[in-house]
Protein backbone atom coordinates (compact mmCIF):
# COMPACT_ATOMS: atom_id res chain seq x y z
CA UNK A 1 0.00 0.00 0.00
CA UNK A 2 1.76 3.31 -0.95
CA UNK A 3 1.36 6.89 1.53
CA UNK A 4 -1.18 7.94 -0.61
CA UNK A 5 -3.51 4.71 -0.37
CA UNK A 6 -2.89 4.61 2.86
CA UNK A 7 -4.26 8.26 3.60
CA UNK A 8 -6.91 7.53 1.02
CA UNK A 9 -8.13 4.68 3.43
CA UNK A 10 -7.85 6.59 6.24
CA UNK A 11 -9.95 9.27 5.06
CA UNK A 12 -12.68 6.84 3.53
CA UNK A 13 -12.75 5.17 7.42
CA UNK A 14 -13.52 8.40 8.87
CA UNK A 15 -16.01 9.66 6.63
CA UNK A 16 -18.15 6.17 6.73
CA UNK A 17 -17.25 6.07 10.54
CA UNK A 18 -19.37 9.71 10.66
CA UNK A 19 -21.70 9.07 7.74
CA UNK A 20 -22.50 5.37 8.10
CA UNK A 21 -22.76 6.02 4.03
CA UNK A 22 -20.52 4.80 1.28
CA UNK A 23 -18.06 7.69 0.11
CA UNK A 24 -18.11 8.56 -3.20
CA UNK A 25 -14.86 8.82 -4.89
CA UNK A 26 -15.42 11.87 -6.35
CA UNK A 27 -15.44 13.48 -2.53
CA UNK A 28 -12.18 11.45 -1.54
CA UNK A 29 -10.51 13.02 -4.95
CA UNK A 30 -11.51 16.59 -3.79
CA UNK A 31 -10.19 16.00 0.15
CA UNK A 32 -6.61 14.59 -1.31
CA UNK A 33 -6.46 17.04 -3.98
CA UNK A 34 -6.33 14.53 -6.59
CA UNK A 35 -8.00 13.62 -9.96
CA UNK A 36 -10.79 10.97 -9.60
CA UNK A 37 -9.50 8.91 -11.94
CA UNK A 38 -6.48 8.94 -9.56
CA UNK A 39 -8.39 7.86 -6.66
CA UNK A 40 -10.57 5.29 -9.08
CA UNK A 41 -6.89 3.20 -9.63
CA UNK A 42 -6.45 3.38 -5.70
CA UNK A 43 -9.49 2.34 -4.48
CA UNK A 44 -9.59 -0.65 -7.12
CA UNK A 45 -5.88 -1.58 -5.81
CA UNK A 46 -7.56 -1.39 -2.23
CA UNK A 47 -10.68 -3.37 -2.94
CA UNK A 48 -8.42 -5.93 -4.52
CA UNK A 49 -6.23 -6.02 -1.16
CA UNK A 50 -9.80 -6.72 0.76
CA UNK A 51 -9.73 -3.24 2.44
CA UNK A 52 -12.68 -1.67 0.58
CA UNK A 53 -15.90 -2.55 -1.20
CA UNK A 54 -18.66 -1.17 -3.85
CA UNK A 55 -21.79 -2.34 -1.88
CA UNK A 56 -23.50 -1.27 -4.77
CA UNK A 57 -22.77 -0.80 -8.63
CA UNK A 58 -23.62 3.15 -8.67
CA UNK A 59 -22.33 3.70 -4.52
CA UNK A 60 -19.50 5.03 -3.09
CA UNK A 61 -16.78 2.68 -1.51
CA UNK A 62 -17.02 1.38 2.17
CA UNK A 63 -14.32 -0.28 4.40
CA UNK A 64 -14.17 -4.18 5.15
CA UNK A 65 -13.33 -5.40 8.12
CA UNK A 66 -9.75 -5.88 7.25
CA UNK A 67 -9.52 -2.58 6.10
CA UNK A 68 -11.53 -0.88 9.21
CA UNK A 69 -8.45 -2.71 11.63
CA UNK A 70 -5.84 -1.39 9.35
CA UNK A 71 -7.74 1.79 10.05
CA UNK A 72 -7.78 1.51 13.67
CA UNK A 73 -4.19 -0.01 13.90
CA UNK A 74 -3.28 3.04 12.48
CA UNK A 75 -4.32 4.96 15.29
CA UNK A 76 -2.11 3.81 17.87
CA UNK A 77 -0.49 5.13 19.69
CA UNK A 78 -3.29 7.18 20.37
CA UNK A 79 -3.59 10.77 21.97
CA UNK A 80 -4.50 11.30 25.56
CA UNK A 81 -7.73 13.34 26.19
CA UNK A 82 -6.96 17.03 26.60
CA UNK A 83 -5.41 17.76 29.87
CA UNK A 84 -8.25 19.69 31.60
CA UNK A 85 -10.22 16.32 31.47
CA UNK A 86 -7.36 13.85 32.44
CA UNK A 87 -7.00 16.30 35.63
CA UNK A 88 -11.03 16.31 36.17
CA UNK A 89 -10.75 12.43 36.02
CA UNK A 90 -7.89 11.81 38.09
CA UNK A 91 -9.83 14.16 40.84
CA UNK A 92 -12.77 11.46 40.60
CA UNK A 93 -10.64 8.84 41.07
CA UNK A 94 -9.06 10.58 44.14
CA UNK A 95 -11.99 10.70 46.15
CA UNK A 96 -14.29 7.85 44.42
CA UNK A 97 -13.24 5.04 47.54
CA UNK A 98 -14.27 1.38 46.71
CA UNK A 99 -16.85 3.08 43.95
CA UNK A 100 -14.02 3.73 41.50
CA UNK A 101 -14.51 0.37 39.23
CA UNK A 102 -18.02 1.20 38.47
CA UNK A 103 -16.98 5.27 38.10
CA UNK A 104 -14.16 4.25 35.67
CA UNK A 105 -17.05 2.11 33.59
CA UNK A 106 -19.58 5.48 33.82
CA UNK A 107 -16.55 7.48 32.58
CA UNK A 108 -15.67 5.18 29.78
CA UNK A 109 -19.07 5.17 28.54
CA UNK A 110 -19.82 8.77 28.74
CA UNK A 111 -16.62 10.18 26.89
CA UNK A 112 -16.48 7.43 24.14
CA UNK A 113 -20.19 7.27 23.66
CA UNK A 114 -20.10 3.63 24.00
CA UNK A 115 -20.94 0.78 26.31
CA UNK A 116 -18.05 0.25 28.86
CA UNK A 117 -17.33 -3.15 31.19
CA UNK A 118 -14.80 -3.00 33.93
CA UNK A 119 -13.28 -6.20 34.64
CA UNK A 120 -11.38 -7.16 37.76
CA UNK A 121 -9.59 -9.90 38.80
CA UNK A 122 -10.22 -11.32 42.35
CA UNK A 123 -8.41 -9.63 45.22
CA UNK A 124 -4.99 -11.54 46.72
CA UNK A 125 -5.53 -14.03 49.35
CA UNK A 126 -6.96 -12.56 52.50
CA UNK A 127 -5.25 -12.88 55.96
CA UNK A 128 -7.27 -13.41 59.18
CA UNK A 129 -6.29 -10.89 61.68
CA UNK A 130 -9.65 -12.86 64.09
CA UNK A 131 -12.63 -14.25 63.52
CA UNK A 132 -15.67 -13.85 66.14
CA UNK A 133 -18.54 -16.40 66.57
CA UNK A 134 -22.03 -15.62 68.24
CA UNK A 135 -24.39 -18.51 68.90
CA UNK A 136 -27.61 -17.35 67.09
CA UNK A 137 -29.99 -20.51 68.71
CA UNK A 138 -31.18 -23.32 66.90
CA UNK A 139 -27.97 -24.62 66.12
CA UNK A 140 -26.80 -21.71 63.99
CA UNK A 141 -23.38 -19.39 64.49
CA UNK A 142 -22.87 -15.60 62.66
CA UNK A 143 -18.75 -15.69 62.49
CA UNK A 144 -17.28 -12.64 61.03
CA UNK A 145 -13.80 -12.28 60.13
CA UNK A 146 -11.41 -9.29 60.71
CA UNK A 147 -9.17 -8.85 57.65
CA UNK A 148 -6.32 -7.29 57.05
CA UNK A 149 -6.68 -3.48 55.82
CA UNK A 150 -9.88 -3.06 57.78
CA UNK A 151 -12.57 -5.51 55.80
CA UNK A 152 -14.79 -7.87 57.30
CA UNK A 153 -16.23 -10.74 55.87
CA UNK A 154 -19.71 -12.36 57.69
CA UNK A 155 -21.02 -15.63 56.84
CA UNK A 156 -23.57 -18.29 58.79
CA UNK A 157 -22.78 -21.84 59.88
CA UNK A 158 -25.08 -24.81 61.20
CA UNK A 159 -23.02 -25.92 64.32
CA UNK A 160 -24.83 -27.55 67.52
CA UNK A 161 -23.25 -26.45 71.01
CA UNK A 162 -25.58 -27.79 73.10
CA UNK A 163 -22.90 -30.12 74.48
CA UNK A 164 -19.98 -27.84 73.76
CA UNK A 165 -19.38 -24.81 76.75
CA UNK A 166 -17.13 -23.13 76.48
CA UNK A 167 -16.64 -23.74 72.72
CA UNK A 168 -16.72 -20.59 71.38
CA UNK A 169 -14.12 -19.16 73.46
CA UNK A 170 -11.86 -21.91 72.54
CA UNK A 171 -12.58 -21.68 68.78
CA UNK A 172 -12.08 -17.44 68.81
CA UNK A 173 -8.37 -18.32 70.70
CA UNK A 174 -7.54 -20.83 68.00
CA UNK A 175 -8.75 -18.66 65.02
CA UNK A 176 -6.61 -16.17 66.32
CA UNK A 177 -4.46 -15.06 63.16
CA UNK A 178 -3.03 -13.57 61.36
CA UNK A 179 -2.51 -16.33 58.48
CA UNK A 180 -4.17 -17.02 55.17
CA UNK A 181 -8.06 -17.45 54.85
CA UNK A 182 -7.68 -19.97 51.95
CA UNK A 183 -5.63 -21.59 54.51
CA UNK A 184 -8.00 -21.82 57.38
CA UNK A 185 -9.03 -25.58 56.76
CA UNK A 186 -5.76 -27.18 56.28
CA UNK A 187 -4.43 -24.82 59.98
CA UNK A 188 -4.21 -28.01 62.57
CA UNK A 189 -7.22 -28.50 64.99
CA UNK A 190 -6.67 -29.51 68.62
CA UNK A 191 -10.50 -31.01 68.09
CA UNK A 192 -12.10 -32.79 65.43
CA UNK A 193 -15.16 -30.20 66.53
CA UNK A 194 -12.70 -26.95 65.49
CA UNK A 195 -11.53 -28.66 61.97
CA UNK A 196 -15.52 -29.20 61.35
CA UNK A 197 -15.85 -25.39 61.94
CA UNK A 198 -13.27 -24.81 59.54
CA UNK A 199 -14.28 -26.04 56.97
CA UNK A 200 -17.75 -24.60 57.37
CA UNK A 201 -16.28 -21.26 57.67
CA UNK A 202 -14.08 -21.26 54.52
CA UNK A 203 -17.25 -22.29 52.72
CA UNK A 204 -19.71 -19.66 54.46
CA UNK A 205 -17.17 -16.72 53.74
CA UNK A 206 -16.30 -17.77 50.14
CA UNK A 207 -13.88 -17.61 47.43
CA UNK A 208 -12.56 -14.40 46.70
CA UNK A 209 -14.54 -13.68 43.21
CA UNK A 210 -13.43 -11.43 40.10
CA UNK A 211 -16.15 -8.36 39.53
CA UNK A 212 -17.88 -7.13 36.42
CA UNK A 213 -18.85 -3.57 36.31
CA UNK A 214 -20.71 -2.38 33.02
CA UNK A 215 -22.47 1.00 31.77
CA UNK A 216 -23.75 2.69 29.10
CA UNK A 217 -25.61 -0.36 27.19
CA UNK A 218 -28.50 1.99 26.09
CA UNK A 219 -25.60 3.93 24.07
CA UNK A 220 -25.99 0.50 21.70
CA UNK A 221 -29.36 1.41 20.74
CA UNK A 222 -28.45 4.73 19.09
CA UNK A 223 -26.63 3.47 16.49
CA UNK A 224 -28.13 2.52 13.02
CA UNK A 225 -26.84 -1.00 13.43
CA UNK A 226 -29.42 -1.76 16.80
CA UNK A 227 -32.23 -1.81 14.08
CA UNK A 228 -30.82 -5.28 13.08
CA UNK A 229 -32.10 -7.30 15.74
CA UNK A 230 -29.33 -9.75 15.68
CA UNK A 231 -27.09 -7.18 15.78
CA UNK A 232 -28.19 -6.56 19.34
CA UNK A 233 -28.64 -10.41 20.13
CA UNK A 234 -24.49 -10.88 19.35
CA UNK A 235 -23.94 -7.88 21.73
CA UNK A 236 -25.66 -9.52 24.32
CA UNK A 237 -23.55 -12.58 23.68
CA UNK A 238 -20.51 -10.72 23.82
CA UNK A 239 -21.24 -9.21 26.71
CA UNK A 240 -22.17 -12.57 28.30
CA UNK A 241 -19.33 -14.23 26.82
CA UNK A 242 -16.30 -12.13 28.29
CA UNK A 243 -13.70 -13.82 30.39
CA UNK A 244 -13.98 -13.52 34.37
CA UNK A 245 -11.19 -11.91 34.60
CA UNK A 246 -8.64 -9.73 32.76
CA UNK A 247 -7.01 -11.20 29.69
CA UNK A 248 -4.99 -7.49 29.04
CA UNK A 249 -1.70 -7.02 30.65
CA UNK A 250 -1.73 -3.96 32.98
CA UNK A 251 -0.32 -1.25 30.83
CA UNK A 252 -1.15 -3.26 27.44
CA UNK A 253 -3.87 -1.65 24.20
CA UNK A 254 -5.85 -4.16 21.99
CA UNK A 255 -8.30 -3.62 19.42
CA UNK A 256 -10.48 -6.76 17.99
CA UNK A 257 -12.49 -5.56 15.24
CA UNK A 258 -14.96 -8.18 13.77
CA UNK A 259 -14.24 -10.79 15.65
CA UNK A 260 -17.32 -11.36 16.69
CA UNK A 261 -19.60 -10.14 12.98
CA UNK A 262 -20.29 -5.96 13.13
CA UNK A 263 -18.68 -5.74 16.25
CA UNK A 264 -15.66 -3.65 17.79
CA UNK A 265 -13.69 -4.16 21.04
CA UNK A 266 -11.14 -1.68 22.25
CA UNK A 267 -9.09 -3.18 25.48
CA UNK A 268 -6.76 -1.75 27.89
CA UNK A 269 -5.14 -3.32 31.04
CA UNK A 270 -4.58 -1.65 34.35
CA UNK A 271 -3.29 -2.61 37.47
CA UNK A 272 -4.82 -0.40 40.95
CA UNK A 273 -4.74 -1.39 44.62
CA UNK A 274 -2.95 -4.90 43.85
CA UNK A 275 -5.44 -6.07 41.26
CA UNK A 276 -5.29 -6.55 37.92
CA UNK A 277 -8.03 -5.24 35.61
CA UNK A 278 -9.52 -4.59 32.01
CA UNK A 279 -11.52 -1.62 30.66
CA UNK A 280 -13.38 -2.61 27.58
CA UNK A 281 -14.93 -0.29 25.19
CA UNK A 282 -17.64 -2.12 22.99
CA UNK A 283 -19.01 -0.53 19.48
CA UNK A 284 -20.11 -1.40 15.93
CA UNK A 285 -17.27 -2.00 13.10
CA UNK A 286 -18.25 1.56 12.54
CA UNK A 287 -16.86 2.31 15.71
CA UNK A 288 -15.08 5.55 16.62
CA UNK A 289 -11.74 3.73 17.12
CA UNK A 290 -9.49 7.69 17.99
CA UNK A 291 -11.90 8.40 20.22
CA UNK A 292 -12.26 4.42 22.02
CA UNK A 293 -8.53 4.10 22.33
CA UNK A 294 -7.71 7.60 23.56
CA UNK A 295 -10.63 7.18 26.44
CA UNK A 296 -9.38 3.74 27.27
CA UNK A 297 -5.50 4.20 27.45
CA UNK A 298 -6.03 7.45 28.87
CA UNK A 299 -8.48 6.21 31.68
CA UNK A 300 -6.20 2.84 32.10
CA UNK A 301 -3.16 4.97 32.70
CA UNK A 302 -5.14 7.43 35.46
CA UNK A 303 -5.61 4.02 37.40
CA UNK A 304 -2.32 3.41 37.11
CA UNK A 305 -1.54 6.62 38.66
CA UNK A 306 -3.81 6.98 41.67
Amino acid sequence: MTERQRRLLNLLARAYIETGRPVPSKWLAEQLGVSPATVRYDLADLETAGLVEKPHASAGRVPTRRGFRQYALAQLPPKPLPPETLNRLARVLARSGSNWPQLVAQMAARLSGYPAVVRLSPPQPARVLEVHLSDLGGGRLLAVAVLEGGRLLEGIVSFDLAAEEGFLEQAERWLHGPYPLAELSERPAPSPQLAQLARQLVEAFGAPRSERYVEGLGAMLDEPEARDPEFLRRTLDLLDSLPDTPVIPAGGLDVRVGDVEGISLVQAGFRRVGRSGELTVIGPLRMHYREALSVAHSLSHALEGN
